[in-house]
């Protein structure tokens, strides 16, 4: 019988701890709270990236070259809506499109997006349960100069373009996390913040009712991985992608790319901070906030880099609990 574990995530971040942590934790032990507020709707279907990631990932089924998408997936669709003169620049690939659509009539027959996730997991064959933050639509939105765009048009179409001077979410104000999620939080052996954006991800989970006053009370048992590794150069056009994005995001809060500024950000949920090893110069400071750190290989390029990861987080759950 092993710990209780609940993540806080978004995308690949998420995925990329869950796919080791899983593969470490009995069935049914591991529960994903993912982040909805990059939610988008296109030609009719509801996209959920972050979740549709995770739930990628855990059935295997993740095309891990991209980061996100079916592997083997095809464009036929993308091609003719080209063709007839439409610019899809959100690229859904022919099997992800089944995904969509199963949710969306999910969702239209009256069922709940925790529910429709629930069941898309079940027929992937996944034991992990995979949350939804909220059954409430929330929409990120970013300022860039005069003009405000969606999360997913900003990130995708205009390449993270900056300077990004806001940041705000849209439908937050009247969103409640759902009971599965607080339950998911409060009967957790161990909480990991996963090593996802803290602004585009994370940041939304924390605003909903509930979810910070919940892990502010149960801090001791609660690790935030860093997501930024300023010590090793990004090679992978992905990541770097990623790190643009993120890097605007945190400056529009006023927030260096640093992991030092993820930890202040975490620093009275979380009582221990995963710290990369490149970065092991930024110990002192966060661990002057009141913070232990534990230094690790948090790059997860490969299956056995997530492994030790996920038997460090477990590790330290272990003395937490």
């Amino acid at each position: 019988m092993g710990p209780n574990v609940t993540v806080l995530g978004g995308g690949i971040g998420c995925g990329r701890l869950a796919g080791p942590l899983a593969a470490q934790l009995p069935p049914g032990d591991l529960t994903l709270v993912i982040n909805t507020a990059d939610d988008l709707w296109r030609y009719g279907q509801r996209i959920c990236p972050d979740i549709d990631t995770n739930l990628y990932t855990l059935s295997g089924l993740l095309d891990s070259g991209r980061g996100w998408g079916v592997r083997g997936d095809t464009f036929h669709t993308m091609d003719r809506l080209r063709a007839l003169g439409d610019d899809p620049w959100f690229n859904v690939g022919d099997l992800d499109l089944a995904t969509h659509l199963m949710r969306t009539g999910l969702l239209d027959e009256g069922r709940t997006l925790t529910e429709a996730t629930t069941l898309l997991a079940h027929r992937l064959g996944i034991d992990t349960r995979i949350l939804p933050m909220t059954d409430s639509e929330v929409s990120t939105h970013l300022s860039v100069g005069k003009q405000t765009h969606p999360f997913q048009e900003w990130f995708v179409k205009l390449g993270a373009a900056g300077p990004v001077e806001r940041v705000v979410y849209e439908g937050i104000e009247g969103a409640e996390a759902t009971p599965e999620v607080l339950g998911a939080i409060a009967d957790a052996d161990l909480v990991v913040i996963g090593p996802s954006n803290p602004v585009a991800s994370i940041e939304p989970i924390l605003t909903l009712p509930g979810v910070a006053d919940l892990l502010e009370v149960r801090r001791r048992s609660v690790v935030a991985v860093s997501p930024i590794v300023t010590g090793v150069a990004i090679s992978d056009s992905g990541e770097a992608h990623r790190a643009k994005a993120r890097c605007e995001q945190m400056r529009a809060r006023g927030l260096s790319h640093s992991a030092s500024a993820v930890s202040e950000i975490y620093a009275r949920l979380a009582a221990t901070f995963v710290l990369d090893n490149a970065d092991r110069d930024e110990q002192a400071g966060i661990e002057s906030s009141g913070q232990q750190v534990v230094l690790a290989d948090t790059i997860v390029s490969d299956e056995a880099r997530g492994r030790r990861l996920a038997a460090t987080i477990l590790d330290v759950g272990a003395t937490l609990t």
